[in-house]
């Protein structure tokens, strides 16, 4: 039950990372940066987390960073890459290892 709860959690965190970094994109190269971007970004994530259950909230938050962060515009798609996969790869390591200190040691 234990391994099922993680892999699923790890699920919700990476298919809503990615997938709402990649709306962002999406939505700044439709819109541009304007209000429109931001508010078709935002809906179209949480439609998309709703849709493949994969809800993590902080995910909701990539879309705007993307359109307000004029610094990565000229990342693109790699934007889905680099602070959606990379943060998720993070937080699963540091999962593992607290997962492992909690089942080997007495606190």
């Amino acid at each position: 039950m234990r391994l099922l709860l993680y892999n699923l959690q790890k699920y919700n965190m990476f298919m809503a990372q990615i997938g709402c970094a990649a709306i962002g994109v999406i939505a700044f190269s439709l819109f541009g940066p304007s209000w429109l971007a931001r508010s078709a970004a935002l809906s179209a994530s949480i439609a998309f987390m709703i849709y493949t259950r994969s809800t993590h909230p902080p995910a909701a938050s990539l879309p705007i960073l993307f359109i307000d962060g004029a610094k990565f515009h000229h990342l693109n798609f790699w934007y889905a890459l680099f602070p959606g996969t990379a943060g998720c790869i993070i937080l699963c390591l540091i999962q593992e290892i607290v997962c492992y200190l909690k089942d080997n040691l007495k606190f």
